[in-house]
């Protein structure tokens, strides 16, 4: 039985297939770090120290959660233990909602901000290759195909009940699970998910602001054991593998079944995602760019820029003109990397002789358009 766990992380491989090794469209969002909806229930002598020992534990708590959606699974054994004693220096700050308090017990959730530049500095430390940016919204549409006709959307839909329930948001890749209403329903019936119909899937995924849709179909077997056929489909994009099956243990029900496969498929589709996107600090790189400007604001929003991406370790001015900044750029990785992450500014780079240059996208050398000129840069 330990095989059929696997099944559902090995669709997902065949997916990622079809998939950019680093989608171009992504973002260092500040809630990367911040752990939400985190349990506290402590008790103690009196109600302030259940209290203190609860808070405590809950910060403790989220910060190996954090740790563990940045650093690949394969490396969570070697996640550094941060104690009671360490914690402080971790937390930005935390707010505390569905407090329950009696003479000596006390029940919470956290919501808790983690200082980046600590946490980063913990994992560097420990020589862990990390990843911090996180995906453009991806919308999954559940498609359960039982006998009978398909059905899409959440009245009579199993699964995807299973996905409202157990979809995490706070992973490093962004799935959202759409509302189900009735313009949803009028933009993609069950049978255009089926069929695939990029017109209908494409205008589904404008209407959440995401990058695109998943369609993850899934067909029971009432066997025994209990099975559930899995098939993962990209819009406009062909599937190269057919479906895996993912077997039930002994004791498990079809929800349970459901339960599992979406959660794998989180776990895999977000490895893919943390394996493209890793930072490795033992490959360290440095580049000198030209940066034409106009006024000096142009280079202030670009610094600024430039020291928000995660791929960009530091900036430092070697010379200051005019119309011309040049910086030494600190950078992870190999220059295709660094290009990446600066399109998601709207930057590319262009090599003019010996020297690069820092241009906004579409901007040649010779028109030297400063960043102040293009309203969407930043």
């Amino acid at each position: 039985m330990a095989q059929s766990r696997r099944l559902a992380a090995l669709i997902v491989v065949a997916l990622f297939g079809l998939w950019p090794a680093a989608p171009v469209r992504a973002q260092t969002a500040p809630e990367v770090f911040q752990v939400s909806g985190i349990p506290v229930d402590a008790t103690a002598a009196d109600a302030e120290t259940a209290r203190e020992q609860a808070l405590l534990q809950g910060q403790i708590e989220g910060m190996r959660r954090l740790l563990r959606r940045l650093v690949p699974a394969a490396d969570h054994g070697r996640l550094p233990a941060v104690g009671p004693g360490q914690i402080e220096r971790y937390v930005a700050n935390f707010e505390i909602a569905d407090e329950r308090v009696s003479s000596n017990q006390y029940l919470a959730r956290l919501t808790v901000r983690y200082e980046p530049d600590a946490v980063r500095e913990l994992l560097q430390s420990s020589a862990l290759a990390y990843a911090e940016t996180a995906s453009a919204p991806l919308v999954v549409l559940p498609l359960y195909r039982p006998a009978g006709a398909p059905r899409l959307w959440p009245d009579d839909n199993p699964w995807w009940q299973a996905w409202a329930e157990h979809l995490d948001s706070e992973r490093l890749l962004r799935l959202v699970l759409p509302l189900g209403d009735l313009e949803d329903m009028a933009t993609v019936s069950p049978d255009r998910a089926m069929a695939g119909d990029t017109d209908a899937l494409s205008a589904l995924a404008a209407r959440y602001a995401a990058d695109d849709a998943l369609v993850v179909i899934a067909t029971p077997r009432e066997a025994t054991p209990l099975a559930l056929e899995l098939e993962v489909r990209r819009n406009g994009i062909e599937a190269a593998n057919p479906p895996e099956t993912l077997l039930a243990r002994p004791e498990e029900t079809l929800e349970d079944l459901m339960a599992a496969a979406v959660t794998g498929l989180q776990d895999s589709l977000d490895e893919r995602w943390k394996s493209a996107n890793l930072l490795r600090y033992d490959q360290a790189r440095s580049m000198v760019v030209d940066i034409p400007i106009a006024r000096l604001s142009d280079w202030v929003e670009i610094s600024r820029g430039l020291q928000g991406l995660p791929e960009v370790d530091r900036v430092e001015v070697a010379a200051f003109a005019r119309d011309n900044v040049r910086a030494r750029v600190r950078y992870l990785g190999d220059e295709l990397r660094l290009e990446e992450a600066l399109g998601r500014l709207g930057l590319a780079l262009s090599r003019e002789g010996e020297s690069w240059l820092l241009l906004p996208m579409g901007a040649s050398p010779s028109q030297g358009e400063p960043a102040s000129a293009r309203s969407t840069l930043f």
